[in-house]
């Protein structure tokens, strides 16, 4: 086929429609571009096509900076200029609102990333043939030589790794901080030994990082984000990007304003909620990963925070139980997984007795998915704020304040 491509989808890549034929989504083709392309599979709704040439090429399309782009399927928009990403990286925040028949006054400019490469503090890996790989798009994994994405200190990481046999794991993450110079192996999928083979020789774990993660309770990574360092464990979350890190921590400072008595919910290591209690609120965080909650723990403490407490449990359970005792929040915050909160979470949020809710999200549609069942009660939302956390890729964090229509 040759088409035009009209828009950019998430996900999808570029978007042909036209009338009289079904949608078609090429990934690797920008908007404004005529492309010539070979049907690879056709739905009842449409056609998915592979990218063979473009004909006529976007002024925005750039050469891409790392040698696996198109290849690998972890970065979707090297070859769009970044300013470009960020246009539509708005624009699939307003058609998840618009679908999802959410009433909003304006979407804030997105606020870009310090750094479009070497940003992260953690990229994990596939194991291929004894060596780190990663995946194609729909596809099985290939041996890489770098990730681009990957921080400095990572990348320290990373070439020691590559000298090594790692056959005997599935997949390894590598997990390091620029800001404090802390890393951290995490080994998944099979035993990990006390040493790894190198050449004729054996090499020590040690010798690697100084972290083989076989007991979490004996291994950490230090991360710096705003003013507050955290001891992240192994198999935990943190916020891969500390730059915009930095940014959302403040940007939900500002909306909570001179709140003092906040729930933070799906709390992790305490990102969010140790730079409020810092600031003087009285913060309770509910995290239902153990291993997380006491991360947070030793965190405050590492930063003499003590007006916070980290809670393992369930956000579910707990919603539950603050609805049964009718305990009130000045603001409540959730920063769930990509998967967003769910129906029954979203309809217990909305009953919450708080005069604002702060929602943060890396996946619009399902952030959508959940304000609509939120906002169908006494809620509205009054702010929107994008962040760019993951340059390259077709993923954007939002900041969404939610306030009640009327006290009750």
């Amino acid at each position: 086929m040759q088409i035009a491509i009209t828009a950019l989808g998430n996900i999808v890549g570029g978007i042909s429609s036209a009338d009289g034929r079904k949608t078609v989504f090429v990934r690797g083709a920008l908007p404004g571009e005529t492309v010539r392309c070979r049907i690879t599979s056709e739905k009842k709704t449409r056609i998915e096509a592979e990218l063979l040439e473009v004909i006529k090429a976007s002024p925005y399309r750039i050469t891409p900076f790392c040698e696996y782009f198109g290849k690998c399927g972890g970065c979707s928009l090297q070859n769009l200029s970044y300013t470009q990403q960020l246009i539509w990286k708005s624009n699939w925040i307003e058609k998840a609102f618009i679908r999802a028949g959410i009433s909003f006054s304006a979407i804030e400019d997105v606020v870009p990333s310090p750094q479009t490469t070497g940003y992260r503090n953690r990229v994990s890996f596939d194991v291929v043939e004894g060596k780190p790989g990663l995946h194609r798009f729909r596809g099985n994994p290939f041996q890489v030589n770098e990730c681009p994405l990957l921080n400095r200190r990572g990348q320290q990481e990373f070439k020691l790794l590559q000298k090594v046999n790692i056959g005997h794991c599935v997949r390894v993450s590598v997990r390091a901080s620029d800001r404090t110079g802390s890393a951290m192996l995490e080994f998944g999928g099979g035993p990990a030994p006390g040493t790894l083979a190198k050449d004729d020789s054996v090499i020590t774990a040690e010798e690697i990082s100084g972290k083989w993660v076989t007991e979490p309770e004996d291994c950490e990574m230090l991360e710096r984000v705003g003013s507050s360092t955290y001891p992240i464990k192994p198999g935990t979350f943190f916020q891969v990007n500390p730059g915009c890190a930095d940014r959302l921590i403040s940007t939900v400072a500002d909306y909570c304003d001179s709140d003092t008595n906040i729930l933070d919910l799906y709390g992790g290591s305490g990102t969010i909620a140790l730079p409020l209690a810092a600031s003087g609120a009285n913060v309770v965080s509910v995290e239902i990963n153990p291993d997380s909650s006491l991360s947070g723990r030793k965190a405050a403490l590492m930063n003499g925070v003590d007006s916070i407490n980290f809670i393992t449990g369930s956000a579910r359970q707990f919603l539950e139980d603050s609805s049964e005792s009718g305990r009130s929040w000045d603001k409540v915050i959730v920063d769930p997984p990509r998967a967003g909160l769910g129906i029954r979470i979203s309809q217990l949020l909305r009953r919450i007795n708080s005069r604002k809710i702060i929602y943060v999200s890396c996946n619009p549609f399902s952030m959508a998915r959940d304000l609509r069942i939120i906002t169908e009660r006494n809620w509205t939302v009054q702010k929107v704020q994008p962040i760019d956390m993951f340059p390259q890729t077709d993923h954007i964090e939002t900041v969404v304040l939610l306030e009640r229509k009327e006290n009750r």
